[in-house]
């Protein structure tokens, strides 16, 4: 009977000294990704077959570029997330794209822009095309929720219109725009004996700068521009400019580049890189106003230097 008592004690006392194992915790991601996808066509002059003409018949277009815009804080609702994802394509010969957005659950919220071109209104007849008066085709810009795992079609029917500033009276030239983009990192300094930690500016190669250009001279419309540093993390816009006094031109420019995830490396004394903390670099914008023919704007540098870990 002691045993038996024994036992059970023994018993009770294991079972009481055992704990609860916390669970680990596993992070979730709770993105996926939309694909928006479209035709973008044309009217064209056409034959009705009475006699007469008909200006409702369309064509698609090739190389129009579609751009899409998705803020962080729309992606990641709950957080303190800044910039924005920029995504883009250009049409292909049947007029057609395709981009895939990084989107939620909940929906995001998508600048989508389709920009304008300078064209001819032309006329098919016989299946022969033949050339029609100078033209603008408008662009649009509107805003559509996307959701992921679910596709997003977003068709456009460009219009031709005539030119309010006929740019073939306007002496249409360019402007060059350049600068550098680097990187903020942490440097180790050593002095004697003693060691310090400061920061250094290090050329980020093969990355993407933008440009957004207020009134093409061709168009008459907002122009989107994209290029990428060399291997020195130098870039270089070449825009297209009206000389300066032109009415209706006031000819802005907006240059910037977007959030950069990476880790906040250290450079060590003896040149080798110490990896540090993942995280996100965040935008920087920088503004270019009163571009016109000729002018060379340089020095337009960028320098990541806002960083948050994750």
């Amino acid at each position: 009977m002691k045993k038996s008592i024994l036992a059970l004690s023994l018993t009770v006392i294991l079972f009481s000294c055992k704990k609860d194992e916390p669970k680990e915790f596993t992070a979730t991601d709770v993105t996926g990704t939309t694909l928006v996808k479209g035709t973008i066509t044309k009217n064209i002059i056409t034959p009705n077959g009475s006699g007469n003409w008909t200006n409702g018949s369309r064509i698609p277009v090739k190389g129009i570029n579609v751009s899409i815009k998705v803020n962080k804080n729309s992606l990641y609702p709950n957080s303190t997330a800044q910039g924005a994802d920029v995504y883009s394509a250009t049409t292909d010969s049947t007029g057609n794209y395709q981009i895939s957005v990084k989107s939620n659950a909940t929906g995001v919220s998508a600048q989508i822009t389709i920009d304008g071109y300078s064209g001819t209104l032309d006329t098919l007849i016989n299946g022969v095309t033949k050339r029609g008066f100078y033209s603008t085709f408008a662009g649009t810009n509107q805003n559509r929720t996307l959701f992921m795992g679910q596709n997003s079609v977003f068709n456009y029917d460009f219009f031709a219109n005539n030119v309010s500033s006929n740019p073939n009276t306007i002496k249409i030239g360019s402007a060059t725009i350049t600068g550098s983009v680097a990187v903020n990192l942490f440097k180790q300094v050593l002095t004697g004996t003693v060691v310090s930690i400061t920061t250094t500016n290090v050329p980020l190669a093969s990355h993407k700068v933008y440009l957004t250009f207020d009134k093409d001279p061709s168009t008459l419309a907002n122009k989107s521009y994209e290029t990428t540093t060399d291997a020195n993390g130098n870039y270089s816009f070449n825009v297209a400019t009206v000389p300066s006094g032109t009415s209706g031109f006031n000819q802005n420019a907006t240059i910037w580049v977007a959030d950069y995830a990476a880790t906040r490396d250290t450079i060590m004394s003896n040149s080798t890189v110490k990896p540090g903390k993942m995280g996100v670099f965040q935008m920087q914008t920088l503004n270019q106003n009163g571009v016109f023919n000729s002018n060379i704007r340089n020095a337009n540098h960028f320098s990541y230097n806002s960083f948050i870990a994750d």
